[in-house]
């Protein structure tokens, strides 16, 4: 009896696992243009990412800029912790811009 279950198993397990490959060889096609469709969508979340991350940084920029322009207008320097605050934002953002940029292979 067990053997019997055993066989049956097995015949049913090489009959599934034929179809299986059957269609994967007559939808080979299909299926690699699927996969491209999905990597190339990953690949613009990805660019997209990366964009809003340089744009974040060129903002961050352009307010230290400006920050500085009118401290050095109003002949005021910024306070230590002001500038200390600046800096840490600076690395963070630079972190945040490195993790997002795409490794070269």
């Amino acid at each position: 009896m067990n053997d019997d279950h055993n066989l049956l198993s097995f015949i049913l397990g090489a009959a599934i696992g034929g179809a299986a490959a059957y269609y994967l060889l007559k939808h080979q096609d299909e299926i690699a243009e699927k996969i491209r469709e999905i990597e190339e969508g990953m690949n613009l979340e990805e660019n997209a990412l990366i964009e809003q991350a340089r744009n974040k940084f060129d903002a961050l920029g352009e307010a230290i800029r400006t920050t500085f322009q009118s401290s050095s207008a109003d002949e005021a320097k910024p306070s230590p912790d002001e500038l200390a605050s600046i800096m840490e934002e600076l690395a963070r953002l630079r972190e945040e811009v490195r993790a997002l940029t795409p490794k070269e292979a």
